[in-house]
């Protein structure tokens, strides 16, 4: 997959060259010069529109990588808010390559702009609230972390977004979304260039479970075990090495399978499964930018896990005789983040 990390390298001169030479940007100034002249003065404590030249919005305006997202504020009325004098935050920008990784009619500017359905506008302004955290924060002062942004919080962590930096010194956001341009200083707070659209979470680690098919016995285990509702409550913050069905399907029954996991009757039976499962868990958020060669996080179970990541991410539980592979990462959940993997781990 290919973005703009090299075209953006040097970003000053970039934007420069796109606000005075393209034509694109200027046909979308002049859309945004005509929506912002028409904003009446703000009476909510916000501040007044700034119209020198470099606010957030006249940046996006200026580049053509950014027509997408300008296409996006426009047909959510996100200017106004953009261009306060003092909005003061920190603006996550995806390129156009990033928008063109999702469905239609969110993949473009042409197909953006034909939208007229309601339900997917508002849908599209809550995706661009989630990309503006308040505060200007350049790329020294993103911490490892989480941060708010002005998305509306419609459960207790849906709208925040999770800040980590890979061995290199990378910034990522929720793990998989990287920041290709850091700094960029306008008037009114500070764009970082990402590679991919932010999409906040709507399902909790069970619900996505549930909704997958390729882990039926990891469901049916949180069900036999009581583990459920710890999947299913919005306000924990875990990290799961959830296996498909196609790791269980590696142990000896009852454990094998959904079906013989449902017919389990032996408490001990049970209670080794709940543990199994637990050895699978580690307290608070860790992405894929988080890991390290050699590390040894502690699970809820209370015993350590194995990570390693010369060829390819890997995780291995002392009593595996070979490490799972981490076959998908960073699917973001309401509680907490999944990294899929191909063996069950044993304590």
């Amino acid at each position: 997959m290919t973005y703009f990390a090299s075209f953006f390298r040097n970003a000053k001169s970039a934007l420069l060259f796109c606000a005075l030479v393209l034509g694109l940007g200027a046909c979308q100034k002049e859309t945004f010069t005509n929506e912002l002249t028409s904003l009446p003065t703000p009476t909510n404590g916000l501040g007044a529109d700034d119209r020198s030249g470099n606010t957030i919005v006249d940046i996006a305006v200026g580049n053509p990588a950014f027509s997408t997202l300008v296409a996006a504020v426009l047909k959510t009325k996100s200017a106004g808010l953009l261009s306060r004098a003092n909005l003061n935050a920190t603006v996550f920008a995806p390129t156009n390559d990033a928008f063109a990784q999702l469905p239609e009619p969110f993949n473009s500017a042409a197909s953006i702009n034909t939208i007229t359905d309601l339900q997917q506008i508002n849908l599209l302004g809550q995706i661009l609230k989630y990309h503006v955290a308040p505060g200007s924060r350049n790329a020294a002062q993103l911490t490892n972390g989480s941060y708010p942004t002005l998305r509306t919080a419609f459960t207790p962590q849906n709208h925040l977004i999770y800040v980590g930096r890979s061995a290199a010194g990378s910034v990522f956001i929720n793990g998989n979304t990287q920041v290709v341009t850091a700094d960029v200083q306008a008037s009114n707070g500070i764009i970082h260039v990402i590679n991919r659209v932010l999409m906040p979470p709507s399902q909790s680690i069970a619900q996505i479970a549930i909704a997958n098919g390729n882990f039926t016995a990891l469901v049916a285990a949180l069900g036999k075990t009581g583990l459920t509702n710890t999947f299913f409550e919005p306000t924990n913050n875990l990290t799961v090495f959830a296996p498909l069905d196609a790791a269980f399907a590696q142990l000896p029954a009852p454990l094998n399978n959904a079906a013989n996991i449902k017919g389990i009757k032996d408490p001990a039976t049970i209670e080794t499964l709940r543990n199994v499962l637990l050895y699978h868990v580690l307290a608070g958020r860790v992405f894929s930018a988080d890991l390290r060669e050699g590390i040894q996080p502690a699970t809820l179970l209370g015993n350590t896990i194995g990570i390693t990541l010369a060829g390819g991410p890997k995780v291995k539980g002392s009593g595996n005789p070979a490490a799972a592979n981490i076959a998908a990462t960073d699917i973001l959940g309401i509680n907490g983040v999944i990294h899929v993997i191909d063996r069950v781990l044993l304590p």
